[in-house]
This record gives C-alpha cells, sequence and structure tokens, in this order.
C-alpha cells in the first residue's frame, strides 16, 4: 500500500515542477514583449528601439527554447543511464554465463 502514495506524491511534484516551468516561460515573455513596447514608447528613434526591442525578444525566446532542450537532455540522460545500466547488468551476466 505504501507504493501507491510514493508514486502519487512523486506525480504530483513533477507536476508542481511543471507548472513553475510553465508560469516562469510565460514571465520571460511577458517581460520581453512589455520591455520591447516600453523600449518603443519611450524612445525616439522607432528604427532603433525596433532593433533594439526585436532582440531583447529574441533573447527571451532564446532563453525558452534552450531551458527546453536542457530539460530534454537531462530527462534523456536519466533514461539512457538507466538503460546503460540494465544492458551492463545484462552483459555481466551473459560474461558469467559463458565463463561457468
Amino acid at each position: 500500500m505504501v507504493e501507491p502514495t510514493r508514486d502519487m506524491s512523486r506525480l504530483r511534484a513533477r507536476r508542481r515542477l511543471a507548472h513553475r516551468r510553465r508560469v516562469a516561460v510565460r514571465q520571460d515573455v511577458l517581460l520581453g514583449l512589455v520591455a520591447a513596447v516600453v523600449l518603443l514608447l519611450a524612445t525616439p528613434g522607432l528604427a532603433i528601439a525596433f532593433v533594439i526591442a526585436l532582440l531583447l525578444l529574441l533573447l527571451c525566446v532564446a532563453s525558452v527554447v534552450l531551458k527546453r532542450r536542457a530539460a530534454r537532455r537531462s530527462a534523456e540522460a536519466g533514461r539512457d543511464s538507466q538503460s546503460r545500466r540494465a544492458r551492463g547488468v545484462e552483459e555481466s551476466l551473459a560474461q558469467r554465463q559463458r565463463r561457468g
């Protein structure tokens, strides 16, 4: 009976973490948009302001993309290391059987 509650608590923790990440991404994008709008409104040279605002937006998008890639890599690395461990155990058992 202890197993299902532990699994549920892990699931809830993962969901909370995912929710926090989504909120952080939304905040990043919103801050980038607000900064871009403020810069456009406050600067007399619209061409320069547009370029700077575009750069800010690109930086926000890049940060979101990099965070997602890092999350995927860490998730894949966790899966790969588990599968490598399982293969290593299978190979060592097969070697022992061949020797014995």
